[in-house]
Formats: structure tokens, sequence, C-alpha cells
């Protein structure tokens, strides 16, 4: 079986929710990732929550029944993906946040879109590059750099390999991102399960020469925060993550990068109670005009997507 790109349609207001839906879940990834870190190195953690999430996944995999196709071209791009979605990502995040901090990775994360953009245009003929998806794109990293302030890039020159981590990062999201859509013909679970099962399988080798996990006498609060990463942040997100993508395309799935930093202000006030600063409305107001705007057509533009679902 070879791996086809289907047509993606307009997004609908059930689309938007799950965008949401997948921002808040990755907007408290930060704090459970900060959580670990104090017992965890960040190649323990990536592994960490690829094993559970993928052992999540495929029991429910098998319980329904459903089977991965056959096909040299399929387990080609399953491999593919897995290191750019899953394995490489993981730990450049976690890499990368140890020294830059939090602050800096959400704002870092914030150019995913900007790539995506670029790569969908040049990859893809339906979902293009137009002056209103650019602007709204502008808007929404205005708001991240606004609720996180340009002060988190000041660092030394261990923060700057640390930013230059999470730039990879979101470089690699993006292309995968891309990529997803050859997978539209296996069904989501399916191909999140594999993605993630084969990222483990590049990562538990890795961990243990370079960290050896087994050495490692976590508190419960440590083994908690991994928990709530590997069973929201990962498998939960990623079945959103690519239903999202197959369905609407890369572009408007990497806006999500733009709601993370606001719901990770959210849970903290929720919390920590600790009350958002006025910076921080203004900033979700600049974001959620991004996402209004990039979804506009100047007079005459035509639709790069289909109004129909698959």
């Amino acid at each position: 079986m070879s791996p086809s790109m289907i047509d993606i349609r307009a997004p609908t207001s059930v689309d938007f929710g799950k965008l949401f839906l997948l921002g808040a879940i990755w907007g408290s990834s930060f704090l459970w990732i900060e959580l670990a870190l104090r017992d965890f190195g960040p190649l323990t953690i990536a592994t960490g929550r690829l094993l559970i999430g993928a052992l999540v996944l495929q029991s429910i995999a098998f319980a329904t029944g459903q089977r991965l196709p056959r096909g040299p071209g399929i387990w080609r791009l399953l491999i593919i993906v897995s290191v750019l979605n899953a394995a490489l990502p993981f730990f450049l995040i976690n890499f990368g946040q140890a020294r830059a901090g939090a602050g800096n990775t959400a704002i870092l994360i914030g150019a995913g879109p900007f790539v995506a953009l670029v790569m969908s245009h040049i990859y893809t003929g339906d979902d293009r590059i137009t002056l209103m998806k650019t602007i709204g794109m502008m808007l929404g990293f205005a708001g991240v750099l606004s609720l996180v302030g340009v002060e988190a890039f000041v660092g030394d020159g261990a923060a700057l390999i640390g930013q230059l981590a999470v730039v990879g990062a979101a470089v690699s999201y993006a292309a995968s991102g891309l990529m997803t859509r050859w997978l539209a013909p296996i069904p989501v679970l399916v191909s999140a399960a594999w993605v993630l099962t084969l990222g483990t399988i590049y990562m538990v080798p890795i961990s243990f020469l370079v960290e050896n996990p087994l050495a490692v006498r976590p508190s419960l609060e440590g083994l908690g925060a991994l928990l709530m990463l590997s069973l929201f942040a990962t498998a939960l997100a990623y079945m959103l993550r690519y239903q999202i993508t197959r369905e609407v395309g890369a572009v408007f799935m990497s806006q999500v990068a733009y709601l993370v930093p606001v719901f990770g202000v959210l849970w903290t006030w929720i919390f920590l109670g600790q009350e958002p600063s006025v910076s921080a409305y203004f900033a979700l107001g600049l974001i959620l005009a991004g996402i209004y705007v990039s979804r506009l057509r100047l007079r005459g533009e035509k639709s790069d997507v289909s109004s129909s679902s698959k």
C-alpha cells in the first residue's frame, strides 16, 4: 500500500473546538515537564512519555480490532514521521526547556506556524500562503511575545543552546505535520500508536546509554507528572493532532502553538492562584484575532481548500 495525500477541507466550529482542546492539554505540559525535570533527565522524560503513550494507544487499537495496513511505503513514512513528530522534538523540547526556561520555550515554539505555512505552500496545492494567513500568524506570534516578554531571551550560552534546540523542535513538528497528511489512509488511532511505538524503539537505547533511567529514584510528584505527560499531552494529544492535520491541514493545526502559552497562564491561575496580568488578556485578544484573521480571504481570492468533508 502506497501512502497518498488527500485534500483538506475548510475548518468548522468543531475543528476550532479541537484546536482549543489541544491547546489546553499542551498548555499544561510545561508545568508537568518542569516537575518531571526535578527527578528525570530530558531523554528519560521523552522516552517515558513515548513508551506509556504507545502502550495505551496500542492497547486500545488491539481491543478495537484496528490493524496497520501492510506495505513498505506506509512503514517508511511511519519511520520518518516517528522521528520528526515524536522522538526528536520530545527530546529537543525537554533539553531546551531545561536550559532556556518555560517562557522562552513557549515563544520559540511559536515559530512553528510560520515554518508550517512556508512548507505547506511549497509542498501542497491546497494549503497555500495568503496575505490574511500571514497577518494572522503575525498577530498570533505577537500575542505569544507580549504574553511571555522579550526578557525571556536574556541568558548565557547554555540558554542559547536551549533556544536553538526548541527552534529545531518547532521545525521538526512543522515538517512532520505536513507528512502526516500522507498517513490519511490509516486510522488515526493506529497511526498515532505506531508513531509513538517507533519513537520509543529509537529512544530506549539512547536513554540508557546517556542517562540510565533505572538508576533514578523518582518521587511520587515526578512520576505523576510523567504520567500526565504520557496520557494526556502524548496519547490523547497525538490523536487530536493527527485528526486535525489530516482534515484541515498543517497550517491550521500549527496555530495551537499560540494557544499553548495562554492556557499555560490559565492553568497557573486556576491551580496556583497566580492571577493573569493585563498583558495576558491583551495577548489572548491578539491570538484569537490572529486565528480568526488567518481564516479570512480577500475579495476575489479563491479558497485553497474544499468546503466539503472527506
